[in-house]
């Protein structure tokens, strides 16, 4: 039981730093009240992590690992036209903000609460969100250059555009939850986005 608690500590340590950071921002949450929420002492967290920044770090790290990473293999694994792709891509994000609703939150709500911030964990949020971008920025251009996509779009402009209506909208359900039609919601969402990109 013992070894088992041991093997579980990180994630249960993770898992409560994530969602304290999403309802009080990185800022207003204290090691005390992550470890008290994972059920845990103050010596516990520090046996797997050093500090508050390191457990936001490793937050930041499983995002990169379990979305971005993920996302780009499922994408490409079949290759396909540009436009298949994005639609993969389209179908993979909805799929996962579905699946790990905290972990997206978490790197929305992380990202508005560092940004300009000099904070150093800046750096790591960008690096994330630069890698994305990149991502999407190259099936644009893919599909730009097939003549899928409309020609007047900048493909690296529209890549930022597409990402921040993503967190926009993972702001908005959360925000609505009790009111709206999950369903219905992210059927508008990828329409939006599918529609400005894709040439009539």
């Amino acid at each position: 039981m013992t070894n088992k608690k041991r093997i579980d500590s990180p994630e249960r340590l993770l898992n409560a730093a994530m969602k304290l950071f999403v309802k009080k921002g990185y800022k207003g949450s204290s090691v005390a009240e992550i470890t008290k929420d994972a059920g845990f002492t103050r010596g516990a967290l520090y046996c797997h992590f050093e500090t508050k920044e390191h457990l936001a770090r490793e937050i930041i790290k499983l995002f990169e690992e379990k979305f971005l990473d993920s996302m780009i293999h499922y994408v490409e694994k079949d290759g396909g036209s540009a436009l298949d792709k994005f639609k993969k891509m389209m179908r993979f994000n909805v799929w996962f903000a579905g699946e790990h609703p905290d972990l997206c939150l978490f790197m929305t709500v992380i990202s508005a609460e560092m940004c300009g911030s000099h904070n150093r964990l800046e750096p790591n949020l960008k690096s994330v969100y630069r890698k994305w971008s990149d991502f999407i920025t190259r099936i644009l251009k893919e599909g730009k250059r097939k003549g899928e996509f409309k020609r007047d779009i900048d493909p690296q402009m529209m890549a930022w555009v597409i990402i921040g209506v993503h967190d926009g909208v993972l702001l908005q359900k959360e925000m609505n939850r009790e009111t709206i039609d999950l369903q219905a919601y992210t059927k508008q969402f990828r329409n939006l986005v599918i529609s400005g990109v894709r040439s009539d």
